[in-house]
């Protein structure tokens, strides 16, 4: 008789609550999801709690999981929020940081570049999206063949084996960032061998009895469930609605509404940029906080805050962070007067100048970096009027955060970018840049050129918007 595949145990299971299904889909498993939440924890009975926190999940959702679903790639997915969630509750408690670790067999050819990348792989897995994740579960966590994994996907071979290389790619990327320098062969072997560790004998059984059957669980563990369903349903909530709707929720973003132009007040567009660079070029100094909010596509990305401290001739102080929830990411470009500096959460380097300081960092800053240290400090690449006095377009007046702004567009090719500039000092209150989809791979690819450390992408999800908001703005004050 063939043997059920996951679908069909899936549904036997919700048809009858079979026990023998389930137990047929935790064996099949328990491995994968027992690993990720070991990495996370660096304790097996830990490690033992997330697991059976994700297969009560899986058989209270049984029943909505479509044939489309990859289940390696669901469950690994609901591994690590559940982790993730489990973390946070154990940071709250003992007020520290719990690394994750994964100790590695010192026999294994890839131990030492596993002890490597272990602390980082499932951040790393977080930043990919649900397919090119998928495809790194079932090729290399589960190490399955390339025609089970383009059969899992549901994609040619051919599709799938550039899908898995991208991935790839961009996991090397990652780790590049963090001081890694790692071939994406080598990281596909010491994940293939290193990655999926063998789950505590009779944990299949207890995750049957308390999943399957039903039977009493702990407050801890059901609060670890409630915790990480919630966290499920929010995400899914926040790719299905629209990137307008998501800055709404999300709050912070600028309110906007119009004003009516003055009377008498005819400027053109060309002038009110020449009046802005006049009201940059004069200040001795400019501080201000801020808000961007991204999105490609249907997916909003997490909102950075950032700060801005500037002053003449070449000192400055551009801080920013970002919260996705799971993990915080910070960072900040600076210099005293002895050079241009870039610290991350992870690294820190000595640039060669402010240019490449500001350009290397406007990716992870959200792009904080760019436009009003471009203008203030007049850099070509990243002043935000550019080539703008010719062919800008000035739109009906607006309001933003109660100060009334002209509002400048203009276009370049596949992106546009608009300008909300104050009417009483001429400084930017709010940049927007729409870019399609077309346009954004163009810009990736070219920045690929430039590091050869970033993957060029085959494609992207879709239109991108960034809306980035300044608030709290002082001038000619001196920095603190």
């Amino acid at each position: 008789m063939p043997e059920l595949d996951d679908h069909e145990l899936l549904a036997e299971f919700a048809a009858s609550e079979s026990e023998t299904a389930f137990a047929a889909l935790v064996t099949r498993y328990v491995n994968l999801v027992y690993s990720a939440g070991l990495r996370f924890t660096s304790n097996p009975h830990h490690a033992e709690e997330i697991t059976q926190a994700v297969f009560i999940i899986l058989a209270r959702r049984a029943g909505s999981l479509g044939r489309g679903v990859v289940l390696g790639g669901w469950l690994y997915q609901t591994a690590r929020l559940t982790a993730a969630n489990f973390m946070k509750r154990e940071m709250r408690r003992q007020q520290r940081e719990q690394e994750a670790y994964m100790q590695s067999t010192l026999n294994e050819p890839d131990a030492a570049a596993w002890e490597q990348i272990a602390p980082f792989l499932d951040e790393a897995m977080g930043g990919l999206g649900e397919t090119d994740r998928n495809a790194i579960v079932l090729r290399f966590f589960q190490n399955k063949t390339a025609t089970e994994t383009a059969a899992g996907l549901k994609l040619t071979e051919a599709a799938t084996h550039k899908r898995t290389n991208r991935a790839l790619e961009k996991l090397r990327a990652f780790f590049a960032k963090r001081g890694l320098t790692l071939s994406a062969a080598l990281i596909a072997g010491a994940v293939s061998a290193s990655s999926v560790q063998a789950a505590p004998a009779g944990l299949q059984a207890v995750i049957t009895a308390t999943a399957a059957k039903g039977t009493a669980i702990s407050t801890t563990l059901t609060t670890l469930i409630k915790g990480t369903m919630k966290t499920m349903t929010w995400l899914k909530l926040k790719f299905a609605i629209g990137s307008g709707a998501v800055a709404l929720l999300a709050g912070g973003g600028a309110v906007v509404a119009i004003s009516q132009i003055q009377s008498g007040d005819k400027l053109t567009a060309q002038e009110i940029i020449q009046k802005s660079r006049d009201a940059y070029a004069a200040l001795s100094s400019y501080t201000d906080e801020g808000k961007i909010i991204s999105s490609i596509g249907t997916n909003s990305v997490a909102p950075h805050t950032f700060a801005i401290k500037m002053s003449r001739p070449n000192l400055y102080r551009i801080n920013w962070k970002q919260d996705s929830g799971f993990f915080v990411s910070t960072g900040m470009v600076w210099s005293a007067g002895n050079g241009d500096f870039q610290k991350t959460t992870v690294s820190s380097r000595q640039e060669r100048n402010k240019e490449e300081a500001f350009s290397s960092a406007a990716g992870i800053s959200g792009g904080a970096t760019v436009n009003v240290p471009g203008a203030f400090f007049d850099i070509e690449s990243g002043n935000p009027f550019g080539s703008a006095t010719k062919v800008a377009t000035r739109l009906p007046d607006e309001k933003i955060g109660g100060a009334d702004c002209y509002v400048l567009t203009r276009a370049s090719g596949e992106r546009i970018k608009t300008l909300w500039i104050g009417k009483l000092d001429f400084l930017i209150r709010q940049v927007q840049n729409d870019t399609s989809a077309a346009g954004l791979k163009a810009v990736m690819e070219a920045a690929a050129r430039k590091h050869p450390e970033r993957p060029i992408p085959a494609a992207v999800a879709g239109d991108s918007q960034s809306v980035e908001t300044h608030t709290n703005i002082m001038v000619n004050q001196p920095l603190t």
